[in-house]
């Protein structure tokens, strides 16, 4: 186990998705709230965080990486937590998510030892299940642990209300939860594990 966190934990808040209406990023605001009400730091990051140039060796050669790159992991290692927003693209996560987390896992790996929650949203019937999946394995293979329990929002175009609000009451109270379960357990010492 990882050290108790007594403070603020710091958790980095995003969705994989590029999209202005993107339905994840709407999601995001109900799991930041959870995470805030149990006494979390979040800081949400736009879609212009994950706006990096896709993973090449070669942009790394000099020993240091593209400046994007360099803030992106910046911000990665400064937070214990992250919750994430992961659409579902072709049974998988978005290449922008995937492009993202192989550029914080490069040596040495910002994203070791933090504590994430992941959920997402899809226009289709699974909900983002395959994508969650999918997140898991890689977080995974990155040393980060992922809180067991995830929100999916199946049918995601009738899921909001015309404010861009959910319109299940058992949806906005799962994602709270996930958002406090994601304080719980950094403050438990999973951080760093």
């Amino acid at each position: 186990m990882g050290t108790m966190i007594e403070r603020q934990p710091r958790i980095l808040a995003f969705a994989g998705s590029l999209r202005k209406g993107s339905f994840n990023r709407m999601l995001l605001r109900y799991a930041i709230l959870g995470a805030r009400e149990a006494g979390g730091d979040v800081e949400e990051l736009g879609p212009e965080h994950l706006t990096l140039p896709l993973y090449n060796g070669d942009l790394e050669a000099s020993g240091s990486f593209p400046e994007p790159v360099e803030a992106w992991r910046a911000r990665i290692k400064q937070c214990e937590g992250l919750l994430i927003a992961s659409p579902e693209y072709n049974h998988g996560i978005s290449g922008v998510l995937k492009n993202a987390i192989d550029w914080g896992s490069r040596p040495p790996n910002v994203f070791g030892g933090k504590v994430a929650a992941s959920f997402g949203a899809t226009p289709g019937a699974q909900g983002t299940a395959r994508s969650q999946m999918n997140l898991r394995i890689c977080l995974s293979a990155i040393n980060v642990w992922v809180v067991p329990r995830t929100v999916l929002v199946a049918y995601a175009k009738d899921a909001f209300d015309a404010n861009g609000e959910l319109k299940e009451a058992r949806q906005v109270q799962a994602l709270t939860a996930l958002g406090r379960a994601l304080v719980q357990a950094i403050r438990s010492g999973l951080a760093g594990v």
